[in-house]
């Protein structure tokens, strides 16, 4: 069984996304428009990415998809791989 028919299986990831430890990608916060280059640690569907920015620090990067947050919740949103 391929790495697609997994996804399709379980359906994991959004839209068949997965998110690797040590991948980098780029987000956006959505109230900002800043946009930050991280490296992922983990991802989680409810809390979003921890990932490691810049200057080595490892920090919680929340999704919009979990309605939980409380008001005033910076969220972001996944932009691309770094580099592409």
């Amino acid at each position: 069984m391929n790495i697609v028919e997994i996804i399709g299986e379980h359906g994991l990831g959004k839209s068949g996304m997965i998110y690797r430890r040590g991948q980098q990608i780029v987000l956006e916060n959505e109230k900002t428009g800043e946009h930050v280059a991280v490296k992922v640690v983990m991802h989680d569907t409810m809390q979003g990415w921890l990932a490691e920015n810049g200057e080595g620090d490892w920090q919680w990067y929340h999704e919009r998809e979990n309605q939980n947050w409380p008001e005033g919740t910076e969220c972001w949103k996944y932009v691309k791989k770094v580099g592409t």
